[in-house]
């Protein structure tokens, strides 16, 4: 029987630090040599997973799949514009559960634009065709999931030590299955702050945050959200940095109040470069789900992560991630007899790689992962193993 399950984790703020030093699952592309305006690659990966469809012991299954892709960067600047654009298609194969087998494409744009001394920006686009990944939907009915956003933002510096900032924000998501129509939604986020900037190069600003979320099959999800937080950029040494974000998020729903939410949120994260070889960061932080993450809306998450790279060599560099989050849901359905606000995870990945840049246009990334979701909903308990091999060449 298929099941669906959101995980609140798996978004761009829970794994920051993997994506930072673990390179998520690809390799992280090297810089376009200078000069160049179009620079086209391919790149080819060996992935396996000790438990594929993330279910409970011993119903595990495992998997090996194979990914290739074919793309085209662009990075130009025009006088003080700046365009950048990358554009690639995928295929993935499984060899057990070749239902799984899909093609993919992905877009990247932005303009960097700028107007005079005082005023700069960005307007831009992403767009992402690919398999819904399995901590989000585990069935034996293949799910493909498109998600795009635009942007635009810009900020005014009208004094050398003040500016303001605005930005606007679009998120869509959507399924090819039935099964997944309720989780489709759409994502309206407008941003206003202020800054102030110290002559040393530092930051502290405050900004506010009105989100709406829209669920075309599922009004009874709709929320509006509104948050209000202190932010800082600063460099402490020469070698540490922190960034902070943290203030109030109020979520209200329309259609079912007792899932309303107002709660403390906030972000911290650390960076050292310990030597000129070796770096570290910390994350801390408590949050009401993660407001971008379109596949989370509706727990309150707190965690940690600690990263670090090592440059063995000019040409080797090594990587790990430990992360764990503790999720405690509100207002999604009972599942298993677990009614919502009795709902409790905790979530633990850990992630050791290593890249070899053979030449300046050729990389290659293997990387081994242990990943486990402990909960008082047992149909959503599962531990995984897994390791990938990568590889990437910029023509």
């Amino acid at each position: 029987m298929t099941q669906r399950r959101k995980n609140p984790g798996s978004g761009p703020y829970a794994h920051y630090a993997f994506v930072m030093f673990a390179g998520a699952l690809t390799c992280v592309p090297a810089s376009a040599l200078e000069g160049d305006t179009f620079t086209p690659y391919a790149t080819y990966g060996v992935y396996y997973d000790a438990n594929l469809l993330r279910l409970p012991e011993p119903a595990a299954q495992s998997d090996r799949w194979t990914r290739a892709s074919v793309g085209i960067r662009m990075d130009k600047e025009i006088g003080r514009q700046k365009l950048t654009a990358d554009l690639s298609a995928n295929q993935s194969s499984y060899d057990n559960f070749d239902q799984y087998d899909n093609d993919g494409k992905d877009l990247l744009a932005n303009w960097k634009w700028a107007l005079g001394n005082q005023f700069s920006g960005n307007v831009g686009t992403s767009y992402s065709e690919g398999l819904t990944p399995f901590d989000d939907y585990k069935g034996l009915e293949r799910s493909l999931r498109t998600q795009q956003k635009n942007y635009v933002d810009g900020t005014w510096r009208f004094h050398p030590s003040w500016q303001v900032n605005a930005a606007y924000n679009r998120f869509d998501l959507r399924y090819d299955t039935q099964a997944q129509n309720p989780s489709e939604r759409n994502l309206d986020m407008t941003d206003i702050g202020i800054d102030y900037l110290a002559k040393s190069g530092n930051k502290i600003g405050l900004v506010a945050r009105h989100i709406e979320g829209d669920y075309p099959y599922a009004d009874i999800n709709s929320y509006e959200q509104n948050e209000l937080k202190a932010k800082v950029d600063w460099q402490l040494t020469g070698k540490t940095y922190l960034q902070f974000l943290g203030g109030w998020a109020k979520r209200e729903y329309a259609s079912n109040p007792q899932r309303d939410s107002s709660v403390p949120s906030a972000r911290l994260t650390a960076y050292w470069k310990a030597t000129g070889k070796t770096a570290f960061s910390l994350g801390l932080w408590r949050e009401l789900g993660a407001t971008d993450d379109l596949a989370a809306n509706y727990a309150r998450n707190q965690g940690v992560s600690v990263g670090s790279t090592w440059d063995a060599t000019s040409k080797i560099s090594v990587d790990g991630l430990i992360l764990t989050e503790k999720r405690d849901y509100n207002g999604v359905a009972v599942i298993d007899g677990i009614a919502p606000s009795d709902r409790d995870d905790r979530y633990n990945n850990a992630v050791l790689g290593v890249t070899y840049k053979p030449t300046l246009h050729w990389r290659v990334r293997a990387s081994v992962y242990r990943t486990t979701l402990d909960s008082n909903v047992a149909s959503a308990t599962y531990k995984t193993n897994g390791a990938l091999v990568t590889t990437r060449y910029e023509f």
